[in-house]
């Protein structure tokens, strides 16, 4: 990519005025669905231990307990990760269409519920899967530790396999950074179809998304000290920034469209429907 990361945030930034409020406007309300759901969890969960304790006395209380708990931790987990796989293309949907001069609205924040909610629900649950792949060598080394009570071997290999879960959550990102960008604009195409592509947008320019990336690490931990509050502000410039950068990168492979890896067979054809 040959254009810089200052002159995206200058784009993001003229694109943004006049457009904050809505922005701020957004996400405040997927800040507070976030949070009631949150608040429903921690009293479901404490009711449930209370409950739980209550009604099984002794020893085997605890294991109750302890299971209720988990049960209503994973499923509110669950929730939370749907939710928010369905929130994020509407928020997406807003950014790109404030890029293109188009009329974005609060509206716009439910496309992910009406568009293939099921395919972007797939997607995020497929990237999940890859990137718990990478987890899986630190996992089994710490169960191997946990049973050699940590000798300083397994110490080490535990600090070797934690990097290296780092790295590929990383690499893992960057790769699939775009794919939903491209499904927002094209909700019809396939989960690996989009996958495929966002890895071609980024051949070659990881690079420069994690330099973007990167530069924004000053402004999140002014943002924390903020009390989150400046984030209303923070968020919003890096979505534009980084819609700016998909916008970018669209053109290099519009040009050379054998770079988005494409099969145009017939069996190919009827497997996008994923």
């Amino acid at each position: 990519m040959k254009i810089t990361s200052k002159e995206l945030k200058k784009r993001a930034k003229q694109k943004l005025q006049g457009n904050y409020g809505l922005c701020v406007g957004v996400q405040l309300i997927v800040g507070a669905i976030m949070t009631i759901i949150f608040m429903m969890v921690f009293f479901a969960t404490l009711i449930a231990g209370i409950l739980g304790t209550e009604s099984m006395p002794g020893a085997g209380s605890n294991m109750t307990e302890y299971i209720i708990i988990i049960t209503v931790v994973v499923i509110a987990t669950v929730l939370m990760l749907v939710l928010m796989s369905l929130f994020t293309p509407g928020m997406l949907k807003i950014f790109l269409n404030i890029s293109d001069n188009e009329p974005a609205k609060i509206a716009d924040l439910l496309f992910g519920f009406k568009n293939k909610p099921h395919k972007f629900i797939g997607l995020n649950f497929i990237i999940f899967l890859i990137i718990m792949v990478w987890s899986i060598p630190y996992y089994v080394v710490l169960a191997v530790a946990t049973i050699t009570d940590f000798i300083p071997v397994m110490i080490v290999l535990l600090i070797i396999t934690y990097l290296l879960l780092l790295v590929g959550i990383m690499i893992t990102s960057l790769y699939v950074s775009q794919s939903m960008f491209i499904f927002v604009e094209e909700p019809d195409k396939g989960i690996f179809q989009c996958i495929r592509e966002s890895a071609a947008l980024m051949k070659g320019n990881k690079g420069s998304l994690f330099y973007i990336n990167l530069s924004f690490m000053g402004m999140i931990i002014l943002g924390y000290f903020s009390l989150g509050i400046a984030y209303l502000w923070i968020t919003p410039y890096m979505y534009a920034t980084l819609t700016e950068y998909y916008k970018e990168l669209k053109p290099e492979k519009i040009s050379h469209p054998e770079g988005y890896l494409y099969d145009s067979s017939y069996e190919a054809l009827q497997k996008q429907e994923f």
